[in-house]
This record gives structure tokens, C-alpha cells and sequence, in this order.
């Protein structure tokens, strides 16, 4: 049995959790046991366990009962609302977090793996409870479920949900009410003296994380037979069991915690094979001594002597559940090549890993990686593929098959790509494995490279590689990408110093190239990104995927840049040539390239001196989006993003007093040694002139106050030196409400002040919201950012209640849609109730920062 606590501990403990008296929760037990709910028990040993049913009649007491005597009432009607159906065309009540996803992209709502169909709210409440106290389904409650509410003013209850619906993140309500005919609590019912009391009928929500602190008091039954757990159980119990032998080894706390990461990993993965996915399974590739499926996808009208691209999954994903994220399907149709998906299954590692770290799966013609080369043989043979231009990448134990793949059969491959990896035969055997993901092994560049050379009889050339790696990942040590490049620098015969350095997309990015200047190796670090493949979501051509557990949406694509390293980007549609030709263009005529540490320039990431008559496929692609896209980093020292010192010096080289084809403030290249533009910039802001917000209006009217700063709108104020500002001083406040005083229907509120962007803006604020439309699902509460009409940001709650109790700083917003035109920035609040019942929606935004604005009034 898994003993957790007896009934009467287990009240004790409750309280605690939900910050209640214990004296509260003793008498709501003794109700239960006097008025027969359940079964009388002694104290201390011969307690009867806390089982999860007995701990969701007495959650339901605690929470729906407004007064200690109604408990007994709260807890059978409440346990006995029934889900209500959603009418055809009606709606789900929701909260829906960024702007909306239209078209072809737009992507259906995923159903949750937890199904509590035709269950009673006390039952549905009793599984989930189950779920949270059993060790191998603990972590799907902890992705999935959102929360618990309940109104004590109606019996109308529902558990919340965390899903992804059209591309968006969103909590789901699974509302319960009451069944036909079924008669409401006394205390709510006229016709038995029922008395609302507005003090006593409010809402109460209980949030996951004490949902899952109540499932563990509880005490699960000895065989554990419930129906939930048989349904669920099954299907991460060699997670369970991983966990379990993980314990007891030195990196057991953090092998645990990624186990935890990989349930949620395989929910989401479960969810997308539900689906119909885009590739076609093939059999009969050969002897397949790895046991492996092997996945296909094949754009039509691919064109003869295509090149193809081998995609390996990491830990816990599938073959189409890692094409859905990192997106290569949307590419391999823009630019014309072949995919091959290998699979790992289930029997053959309990986490679906490729085994990179055994010895009969990293060695040539043994194991998967002979399976996978079988299966380039059969797509070769079918699709007529340029045995020239074969690819690999994978993420994390698919970045290490990659590294086992280019060791073991370097003729196959013409490059790699390796996500958050490990070197080749880095580890022999699992123990090994764990201490090499968690702690990295060092050796030097000729020990890595001769394991590399002794895996193969070939002598040369080498394929190309390109490294990823996020500095914050704590599943595979970053210190591994490290280790690879020494690896691979000694395989080629390189310096270990890299030839170039710059940052792309605000992330550095080092080179290594051959004698001829051929880009052999490249290694992006992206920083403050945690474990897994680096994506940048969306319809442009540089874009693709779709944001998902590691797959992290942090403004640069893995999958393009990759794909435009090996040079199959060179045939890319003239759209796509056309939007780089124009960010480049753009990029030039903003003069807007830095100097580098290295004495590089970021604009065009190549160095000064750097041949540029013999580019390779593919990289004026490359290059052109390196222009394009600007170092995020900056908007932190610069208010509202306003480059003063690059305004400065933009003017006087138009007055011809600075040269125009000078570098942009490089701290040592200033004429004679002065920098102009930096002294004139320290005058005026000593004067006070440039200073990103404004001196602060005298005035003590909040609506003078926001004219004074710039900002037009009815509504909304800035409340000045208020103390419950992101960091005290001024803030804008904005709130409307419909459903008062006789007022139904759509009700908006908004301020809006002008701005000119510059080439690569971007919009980052902080922000603390309190949506309430929980009267009915139609009725909904919305908190929006706009520039020029189009929807940037949005948070819409229908149907339900959200509340940000604290700060949030949303994800930076790409405004380069609206690049260097003057737009109206434009923060809306909006309320709709359809009968008599308040819907109120209250925004408090702070911190408003654009970067690469070029002109922006005081604020």
C-alpha cells in the first residue's frame, strides 16, 4: 500500500494546505461521520486511511460549503453536479493567452490526455486526486490540469485545463452543474429559507500545484486497481520505473526532475499521433538489426537528385510529434528535399531514447545506426536522392545519434546538425550516460577525435556540423556542445579558436572554416534557453514549427538555419529572396551594423577583412537574415529603445561633421579619440533632455496626468508614484465593465499614443490583469495590445476568471511587420455580459519598452 495518512492526520494537514483552521476542518469530519456521509473510525492507528475519495468529499465540504453546518448538504449536491454539455455552436468557457491564429496555421484544439467523460464532479475530482498521489502519473496532472473551481453562490463547479488551441496557450473550463430536475443546497434555495449573503457566496479556486500537495496525503488502495490509473498507468510506468533505479544513483535529484519534464514531453507527443500526422510509414527497408520504424515525408513534385534529410526525435517524442515542433515537413515543401524520420519503439529503451551510450547501437554495421542507413539506402532507391547530399540532426538523444551517425558512417552524411548532444562515445553503458548529460566529460581534442577516426576506415573529407546548445539547460550539461566542437575541430584538422564570431538573432555564433574559407563548423549558444531545439514560430520564410515542450520559441529557427548551413535553402522562393533582399536593404540604409568584440560586424555577420567572392549555397539566406535580425539585448540600457547615440551620429554625418562610413560608437575609433556623439548625448541627457520617460506631470489629476505623457484614451490613467507599481513611481491603469447599472453588451476602453519604428522594432511590458467573466460562457473579459488595429498581444477570458496576482513580463513581440512606419500603439481593456451580472476587466501595464523606435513623444 502506498500509506500516505490516516483520515483524521489527513484533515489536519488539509487545513494547512488550504489555509483554513484545524479546528474548521475537525468539525466539518465529525459532520461527515454523524450524518452518515462516512463510516465512524477510531484515532491513531486504527484511523482508516485518507483514500482519494474520502479526500475529495471533505475538498468539496472545505470549498463549496459557505458556513461549517452546510457541509454535509455542500458535499452531495456538489459531488453530484454533472458535466455540462456545450450546445452545437456554442461556446467552451476559456482563457486564451496572445493574439489570434487565422488561416491554414491555425491549429485544433488538443484534447488532454486525462479523459474525465461522463464522471460526476465528486468522482472526477476523486480520479484526479488518484492521479496526483500515484508516482507514475503525478506529472500529467501537474501539465495538464490548470485548477479547481467552485461557486459558492451557484451550484456550478469545473476543473480547469491547460492546453493548446490555434497556436495558442489556453485553460479550458469543464464545467459541472446540476442534472435535470436536481433540487439546489437549503442555504441557496428560497423554498427552504435560503438567504444569499454576498459575503459568504463568492468563488473559490484551488490551483494545481495545492491540488497535487492534497493527492499526495492520500492513500492509494493495495492493488490499485482504479479505473483511472488502469488507464493511464500503463503508459508512464517505465518512467516510473526509471525513476525508481535513477534514485540511487549521485545525479539521481536531477535525473528525476527530467523524468518529470519527459511525462509532460510524452503527453504532448501522445496528443499530436493522435492526430493525423504528415508522414508515411515504410516498411521493408532491410534486415533493421535496431528494430526501428522508419517515417518518410516527400514533398510533391520533388525534383530528381533532391538532397535529403535524416531527422532523429529525442527521449520520449515520436517521429511525428518532433516533425509537428521543429517544423522540417514546412521547410522540405518550401525548398524541395526528402525527410527520413527514424523511430525508436517503445521495447526497445523505456523512455523511446535512440541508444546512443551502448556499444552493439554506436558501432558501425550493428544496431540502429545500420537501420538507419538502411533506411537512406531505401529512400535513395525510391526518390532518386543525391547519395551527395545526405543530412543528420536530431535533439538530445537524437542529437547523440547524430554525432554515433556522422562517426560511424561519414561516407552517408555530408553534415549534421547536433541539438543539445553529447560526442561520440562519450559513454559506454547507461551510467555512463547519466554522467555524461549531467556533468559532461572532458577529454582533449585528440582523445575525442580519435574515437571519431577509429569508428570508420574513411580518411576524409569530413561532413560539416553545426552545434546548439542553451546555456540554461540543465538536462544535458552545456559543456557537452563544448566538447563536441573539440571533437569535431581535431577530426578536420582545425584551430580550436574559432575563425569568426558574431551574434545572430541577438545569440552568439562562432565559425570555423577550412583553408578554401568553407564554413566547416558553426556553434550557436543560445542564452537563457533551457533543453531542447531552438524555434522561432510563424509563417515567414525564416520561420516554422510550433512551440511545445522542448521546443522553444525563442526568436531564431534551429531548423532554418540549419537547413541554410548545408545549403538547401539556395533554391528558396523569390518571396523568400525578396524578404531577405529587403530586410538586407533595410539593414544598410538604417546603418545599423555594431562592432564586435572581435572586431567583426554583426550587420552582415563576416568580418571586415573576409573574402565575400566565394560564399557557399545557401548563405546569402543566411546572411541576409543575419542583417535582419538586430541584438535583443539592448533594450534593457535604452528607454523605449530610442538609439540616441546612433540618432546623433546620423545627424552630424548628414552634416558632414562625422565621416559616414565610420563604425557606430566603437569605444576606441572615434575621431582623435573623441567621441563626439557619446559627449553630446551625456550633455543633453545631463540637461535632461533625453530621458525615455518624461518629468512627471505636477499635476494630481490621473487624466491630465496621461495627456501630459502622450497618451490619448478614455478609461485608462497613469497613476503616478504609486507604490503597487513594477517598481514604484507611475503606471497606466485601465479598467471598463458591462453587465451594471442596466449597461449590457460589448464595452471597450482605450489609450493609444503615436510612435515611429525603426527597421527592427520590438515591444516588451509588464503587466498584472484581473479578467472576470464568470457569469455564464458567453460572457468574456479581454485585456489587448494593438498597433495600428492589429492585434499583438492579447489575454481573453470567456467564460471564466483569470487574475494575475503578481507581475508578468510577456515573451519581447516582433513588430518588423510594422518596421519604419509611424503607428498608433494602442492598450485596450473590454468587457461583454449578455444579462445583469457584472463582467469587469482591469489591466495595470508598466515597463512599456520599444525597441528601435525611432521617434517616440515623451511618455
Amino acid at each position: 500500500m502506498g500509506n500516505r495518512l490516516a483520515r483524521y492526520e489527513f484533515s489536519e494537514r488539509l487545513a494547512d494546505v488550504l489555509g483554513e483552521s484545524r479546528r474548521d476542518l475537525r468539525f466539518r469530519v465529525t459532520l461527515m461521520v454523524t450524518e452518515g456521509l462516512v463510516a465512524p473510525g477510531p484515532r491513531g492507528r486504527g484511523s482508516p486511511p485518507a483514500t482519494p475519495q474520502y479526500a475529495a468529499q471533505l475538498l468539496i465540504g472545505a470549498m463549496a460549503a459557505p458556513q461549517q453546518a452546510q457541509t454535509v448538504e455542500a458535499i452531495r449536491c456538489y459531488s453530484d453536479l454533472q458535466p455540462v454539455a456545450v450546445a452545437a455552436g456554442g461556446n467552451t468557457p476559456r482563457v486564451i493567452f496572445g493574439p489570434a491564429v487565422v488561416g491554414p496555421d491555425a491549429e485544433p484544439q488538443l484534447a488532454p490526455t486525462i479523459q474525465l467523460d461522463g464522471l460526476a464532479f465528486g468522482e472526477a475530482l476523486a480520479n484526479l486526486l488518484e492521479l496526483a498521489c500515484a508516482d507514475e502519473t503525478r506529472a500529467l496532472v501537474a501539465s495538464e490540469l490548470f485548477g479547481v473551481w467552485i461557486n459558492r453562490g451557484c451550484p456550478v463547479a469545473s476543473l480547469q485545463f491547460s492546453a493548446w488551441w490555434q497556436g495558442r496557450r489556453a485553460v479550458f473550463s469543464h464545467t459541472y452543474g446540476l442534472a435535470a430536475g436536481a433540487a439546489p443546497p437549503a442555504w441557496l434555495d428560497p423554498q427552504r429559507g435560503g438567504l444569499v449573503d454576498p459575503g459568504l457566496f463568492h468563488t473559490v479556486f484551488l490551483p494545481v500545484r495545492k491540488f497535487i500537495e492534497i493527492g499526495l496525503l492520500t492513500t492509494l488502495s493495495d492493488d490499485r486497481s482504479t479505473p483511472m490509473l488502469n488507464k493511464l498507468g500503463h503508459q508512464v510506468a517505465a518512467i516510473a520505473k526509471m525513476a525508481k533505479l535513477a534514485a540511487k544513483t549521485p545525479h539521481g535529484s536531477r535525473w528525476e526532475k527530467l523524468l518529470s519534464t519527459l511525462t509532460a514531453v510524452k503527453a504532448w507527443s501522445d496528443q499530436v499521433d493522435a492526430q493525423e500526422h504528415r508522414l508515411v510509414e515504410v516498411t521493408g527497408f532491410g534486415s533493421n538489426p535496431g528494430e526501428l520504424r522508419m517515417y518518410a515525408y516527400v514533398p510533391d513534385g520533388l525534383p530528381a537528385n533532391a538532397p535529403l534529410v535524416v531527422v532523429l526525435h529525442g527521449c520520449t517524442q515520436s517521429a511525428g510529434s518532433y516533425n509537428k515542433g521543429a517544423g522540417w515537413s514546412t521547410l522540405a515543401d518550401r525548398h524541395g528535399f526528402a525527410l527520413l524520420f527514424p523511430q525508436q519503439q517503445w521495447n526497445n529503451n523505456p523512455l523511446r531514447c535512440f541508444n546512443w551510450f551502448k556499444p552493439e547501437d554506436n558501432e558501425r554495421e550493428r544496431g540502429e545506426p545500420l537501420s538507419i542507413t538502411q533506411m537512406v539506402d531505401r529512400m535513395a532507391t525510391d526518390h532518386g536522392i543525391d547519395r551527395r547530399r545526405v543530412f543528420v540532426n536530431g535533439t538530445s538523444s537524437g542529437g547523440a545519434m547524430t554525432t554515433v551517425l556522422l562517426a560511424t558512417y561519414p561516407e552517408v552524411f555530408a553534415g549534421g546538425a547536433v541539438l543539445a548532444g553529447v560526442p561520440y562515445r562519450t559513454a559506454k553503458g547507461l551510467q555512463e550516460g547519466l554522467e555524461s548529460i549531467f556533468q559532461g566529460r572532458c577529454r582533449s581534442g585528440r582523445e575525442w577525435g580519435d574515437l571519431v577516426r577509429g569508428a570508420s576506415s574513411h580518411q576524409g573529407p569530413w561532413p560539416k556540423l553545426s552545434v546548439w546548445h542553451g546555456d540554461a539547460d540543465t538536462a544535458v550539461k552545456p559543456v557537452n556542445a563544448e566538447e563536441i566542437i573539440k571533437q569535431w575541430t581535431d577530426v578536420h584538422g582545425l584551430d580550436a579558436n574559432p575563425t569568426m564570431q558574431m551574434t545572430v538573432a541577438g545569440y552568439p555564433r562562432r565559425v570555423w572554416q577550412g583553408p578554401d574559407g568553407e564554413e566547416l563548423i558553426e556553434s550557436y549558444t543560445i542564452t537563457g534557453m533551457s533543453h531542447g531545439a531552438a524555434l522561432d514560430p510563424g509563417a515567414e520564410p525564416h520561420q516554422c514549427g510550433t512551440a511545445a515542450p522542448f521546443f522553444n520559441a525563442v526568436g531564431i529557427s534551429s531548423t532554418h538555419r540549419i537547413a541554410d548551413f548545408w545549403g538547401l535553402l539556395a533554391g528558396r522562393p523569390a518571396s523568400a529572396r525578396n524578404a531577405a533582399a529587403a530586410a538586407a536593404a533595410t539593414e544598410a540604409t538604417a546603418g545599423g551594423a555594431r562592432a564586435a568584440s572581435t572586431g567583426q560586424t554583426v550587420g552582415d555577420a563576416r568580418p571586415r577583412d573576409a573574402a565575400v567572392s566565394r560564399p557557399e549555397p545557401g548563405n546569402g539566406a543566411r546572411q541576409a537574415h543575419e542583417s535582419a535580425a538586430d541584438d535583443r539585448r539592448g533594450a534593457a540600457s535604452r528607454p523605449f529603445g530610442l538609439d540616441v547615440h546612433g540618432i546623433i551620429s546620423a545627424s552630424l554625418e548628414a552634416a558632414g561633421l562625422l565621416k559616414g562610413d565610420r563604425p557606430r560608437r566603437p569605444a576606441s575609433n572615434a575621431p582623435l579619440g573623441i567621441d563626439v556623439p557619446g559627449i553630446i548625448s551625456t550633455a543633453l541627457e545631463a540637461a535632461g533632455v533625453l530621458k525615455g520617460i518624461a518629468p512627471r506631470s505636477t499635476s494630481n489629476d490621473p487624466t491630465e496626468a496621461l495627456k501630459t505623457s502622450g497618451w490619448q484614451g478614455a478609461g485608462w490613467e497613469l497613476l503616478l508614484d504609486d507604490p503597487r507599481a513594477f517598481r514604484g513611481g507611475s503606471m497606466l491603469h485601465g479598467q471598463v465593465s458591462s453587465g451594471e447599472g442596466g449597461a449590457v453588451g460589448p464595452r471597450a476602453q482605450s489609450t493609444s499614443r503615436r510612435i515611429k519604428l525603426g527597421a527592427r522594432p520590438e515591444l516588451s511590458y509588464v503587466r498584472r490583469l484581473d479578467l472576470s467573466a464568470a457569469v455564464n460562457d458567453y460572457t468574456s473579459a479581454s485585456f489587448r495590445v494593438l498597433i495600428d488595429g492589429v492585434v499583438v498581444d492579447e489575454v481573453t477570458a470567456i467564460g471564466m476568471a483569470h487574475q494575475e496576482t503578481e507581475w508578468l513580463r510577456p515573451p519581447a513581440i516582433d513588430l518588423s511587420r510594422f518596421a519604419d512606419r509611424t503607428v498608433t500603439l494602442t492598450l485596450e481593456v473590454a468587457a461583454y455580459s449578455n444579462l445583469y451580472s457584472t463582467v469587469y476587466a482591469k489591466a495595470w501595464v508598466d515597463q512599456i519598452s520599444i525597441h528601435n523606435a525611432v521617434d517616440l513623444a515623451p511618455c
